[in-house]
């Protein structure tokens, strides 16, 4: 009998098996009986980091967040993270079918906590936010990089990444790894923050503020807010950014099998609580592949 088909056929729960993130075997015990690689659980966290050196950079930034996360609390608030819109992502996922889901790129778990469907997992390149999660949320948790994703494919109907997309080391690697895991028929939820054309911005400003009435009150508390918002995000220096057009960030997605098939931003009405630079794409992946 092969390795796969003896695990398969063992008393172990399937949902909790992971594979290796190089070569995609089932690991036993978080040892790969293929390429013989062996990787290390720390305070009950298994850390799944690929061996190729094109991802060498992780180790870094993995180390850039730890650090984060150990000195501060509620570390995305401020960047628009609020309960509210916390409450409107949960929204957004609740509304598509989900027997098991995965986060990628969970931070401290805050969405993980505040979804009620299927069986739960997450990864994250910092353990600092991880062990800030599983107090929040019950979760399989893995400290993994969306480039290597350490699950067999096919797994899960239901994957979402908030903020992530423009930290990503490779976001063809990234996108293809997400679609590999996700079942025919399943949904992506991908929020991103995008740059915003002239146009774009020129649009925004004036349907936020001027039409179908002026609101003077209103740009100042935005004014206030957003310098508020500048210094307070000083704080927090995060490594890579990718920035992306709303029709590159699509552009994207639909390279690999995946389908856009709802886009949310603040020119929706009724309008969600994101900010005007934030897109939330809602992708379905495809028959094919």
């Amino acid at each position: 009998m092969e390795l796969t088909e003896e695990i398969l056929c063992s008393s172990a729960p399937l949902a909790a098996m992971y594979v290796c993130p190089d070569c995609r075997t089932l690991l036993v015990d978080f040892a790969c009986p293929t390429c013989r690689s062996t990787y290390d659980v720390r305070d009950g966290i298994p850390i799944l980091l690929p061996s190729d050196p094109r991802f060498k950079a992780a180790t870094d930034i993995a180390a850039t967040y730890d650090s984060i996360y150990r000195g501060h609390s509620d570390v995305w608030q401020n960047q628009g993270r609020t309960p509210q819109f916390l409450e409107y992502f949960a929204s957004v996922l609740g509304q598509l079918p989900c027997t098991r889901f995965l986060e990628v790129g969970c931070g401290e778990g805050l969405l993980l906590g505040r979804l009620v469907k299927g069986e739960k997992f997450a990864i994250d390149l910092s353990i600092e936010a991880l062990k800030q999660a599983r107090m929040t949320a019950s979760a399989s948790l893995s400290v993994a990089l969306a480039e290597r994703l350490p699950f067999r494919s096919a797994q899960f109907d239901l994957i979402a990444s908030v903020g992530v997309m423009e930290h990503f080391l490779d976001i063809d690697e990234a996108t293809s790894e997400i679609c590999r895991v996700l079942r025919p028929g399943g949904h992506y939820v991908a929020l991103t923050h995008i740059n915003l054309t002239l146009w774009e911005r020129l649009r925004q400003k004036v349907s936020d503020y001027v039409l179908p009435w002026p609101q003077p009150g209103r740009f100042v508390r935005w004014l206030r807010a957003r310098l508020a918002h500048r210094a307070s995000a000083e704080l927090v220096k995060q490594p890579i950014q990718n920035r992306y057009t709303i029709r590159e960030a699509k552009a994207g997605l639909e390279r690999h099998s995946l389908s856009v098939v709802d886009v949310l931003h603040t020119r929706r009405s009724p309008r969600p609580p994101l900010d005007p630079w934030v897109v939330v794409y809602v992708a379905r992946r495809g028959a094919g592949r």
